[in-house]
């Protein structure tokens, strides 16, 4: 055995042992909480706190593992194992520091009998001089007396208010339907229309009954509205798909919800997200992977960028709904978990909270005193919960008809569709193309639209066949399919409905009432709000991040400058500990 290999051997025992690890990290946490006490001394004038009593725990270590994943490396490890080796060879013992030096344990001088104690006083060596060098690298001084202590895990961050779960008392919700709406869902389903456009990534959909409508897509920075080159803008719709439509309907639907969307923010949480998609039943992959799969959908969808120019109705029914160049949803994604600090983000995350602004284009679309004013347009429609649940892996197509028909319902009220225009806004059209001249091709789309169908059924949807719709090809016949079945089939008529009580929903037009909050409607002033912080010992920054609003949002509010809505005082009452 080579050298190199006997330390490869060895570091590998050593980090499946864990056993050196854990004696790193403990010195490394006993370092830290030396410096938080340091920070909370008298001549450091730190903020007082009464925290609870430092102990390490696995709970800790675990912690502390994840925050130093990103030098624990292989590398890291052969290291260790180098330096190991090279004293017990060499009989190295001379004194190590004092037990008093600034944080820190280190085991006194031992007689060193057998080969286990030498290797056993080298480890506890190593695992000394490894915690100094791993402070080193942290730089103690940019890291705040808030940040040690949750690090060390003596104060959790106080999480932010959430929005009830959708689906808690009924199988449905209330969805908008605007033309801005549904293309928006388009341009994640069907990123095959994204065109390169003199460098710039669009998604444009044109109205059918008015061509001088239409509305366009952009992809743009996550934070000032930069569109992103097709180059750069490909990425982020790589990301686009059923998850982030699926999210893209689930805000939606708390959207419906807020008074005054355009002014409005809410927050979801990441692991009602999972049970609201369906994934709490899944197997196949870890919490925390769901959580970051959530995350990426958020970011995602941050970027998409819209554009309208549409005017809707005729001579003095007119109305000018256009909307300039604006995000669909402003977003703001805070995962919770402990971060590694050398990439100083959250790789496996506990929990992640979504705080969205629906865009302007609200104001427009989803504006019900607009609407009665002549000004603006309140369309919406209505979402099944089981559309959320549809697996994409099993029942794409089924997926992605489910999603068209719903966004579209307003416009089909009775159901009535023609197969190929259903199969058009689901696939791209060189599948069809395809289809029609390829016999194989032909069978694997008519069984997928067959599975469809049944599953829909399966699901309490009304499917009725015009008698366009040959019985030859209708699921479950038993008759051989005619020749050029394909082409009967894409030009057939069939109703599809959502389930009820949608059908009935849509027929009398009822508009849905906000869903009633257990939020008191109290008077909160800026003074309270500002006397609460301080009790609490937070800065006005700290209690902007747990809001999800600026800093200058805070500061306008204890001022009195800024009213305290509804939904903000419920909020800041439950951070702040204030009496309804």
């Amino acid at each position: 055995m080579s050298e190199r290999q006997r330390v490869q051997k060895y570091a590998e025992q050593l980090r499946s042992e864990g056993e050196l690890e854990y004696r790193i990290l403990s010195n490394v946490a006993i370092k830290l909480h030396h410096h938080l006490s340091y920070l909370l001394s008298p001549e450091t004038k730190g903020t007082e706190q009464n925290y609870p009593e430092f102990n390490i725990t696995p709970e800790l270590i675990s912690r502390l593992k994840l925050s130093f994943q990103g030098y624990l490396t292989q590398q890291f490890w052969e290291e260790q194992a180098q330096w190991i080796i090279e004293r017990i060879e060499q009989g190295d013992r001379h004194e190590p520091p004092s037990r008093n030096h600034e944080g820190g344990e280190f085991p006194d001088t031992l007689v060193l009998e057998d080969e286990k104690t030498v290797e056993n006083f080298f480890k506890n060596s190593c695992a000394f001089y490894k915690a100094e060098e791993l402070i080193q690298q942290l730089d103690l001084e940019k890291i705040s007396q808030e940040e040690l202590a949750e690090i060390l895990g003596l104060v959790p961050r106080p999480a932010p208010v959430t929005e009830p779960r959708l689906f808690l008392n009924n199988s449905t919700t209330p969805i908008p339907s605007s033309a801005i709406f549904a293309s928006g869902i388009q341009a994640q389903i069907r990123t095959d229309l994204w065109t390169d456009l003199d460098g710039l990534a669009v998604f444009r959909q044109k109205c059918k009954s008015k061509s001088s409508n239409y509305i366009e897509h952009y992809i743009s920075h996550p934070g000032d509205i930069e569109l992103l080159p097709w180059e750069a803008a490909e990425q982020i719709i790589d990301k686009f798909g059923f998850t982030s439509a699926k999210m893209y309907l689930i805000y939606a639907a708390h959207t419906m919800n807020q008074d005054v969307p355009w002014e409005s923010e809410f927050t979801l949480k990441g692991t009602d997200l999972i049970k609201e998609l369906g994934w709490d039943k899944r197997t196949d992959i870890p919490q925390f992977q769901k959580i970051n799969e959530i995350a990426k959908a958020a970011f995602a969808l941050s970027c998409l960028v819209s554009r309208a120019v549409w005017i809707e109705g005729r001579g003095n029914n007119k109305v000018d709904v256009s909307c300039p160049t604006g995000r669909m949803w402003e977003s703001v994604v805070d995962p919770r978990g402990t971060a590694d600090l050398k990439s100083e983000k959250v790789e496996q995350p506990d929990e992640v909270f979504i705080t969205i602004r629906p865009g302007l284009w609200t104001k427009n679309f989803l504006n019900r005193a607009g609407a009665k004013a002549r000004e603006a347009l309140y369309q919406f429609g209505y979402l099944a919960q089981q559309v959320l649940k549809i697996n994409p892996y099993h029942d794409e197509l089924a997926l992605r008809l489910a999603i068209s028909i719903t966004v579209n319902n307003r416009m089909h009220p009775r159901g009535e569709y023609r197969v190929k225009t259903l199969l058009d806004a689901a696939l791209p059209k060189t599948v069809i193309d395809e289809a029609r001249s390829n016999c194989d091709k032909a069978r694997k789309i008519f069984n997928r639209w067959n599975h469809a169908l049944k599953l829909f059924l399966n699901l309490g949807w009304t499917v009725n066949f015009d008698e366009s719709y040959p019985e030859a090809i209708r699921p479950n016949s038993t008759t051989r399919k005619p020749p050029g079945y394909l082409d009967k089939l894409l030009g057939a008529k069939i109703i599809i409905q959502l389930p009820e009580p949608i059908p009935e929903l849509m027929k009398s037009r009822t508009k849905p009432k906000p869903r009633l909050k257990n939020v008191p409607e109290t008077y909160l002033t800026g003074v309270q709000v500002r006397a609460a912080r301080m009790t609490k010992g937070w800065n006005q920054r700290q209690l902007a991040g747990f809001l999800g609003v600026s800093q200058n949002f805070v500061s306008l509010i204890e001022k009195g400058e800024r009213p305290i809505s509804s939904k903000m005082a419920a909020k800041l009452k439950e951070l702040l500990n204030l009496p309804n």
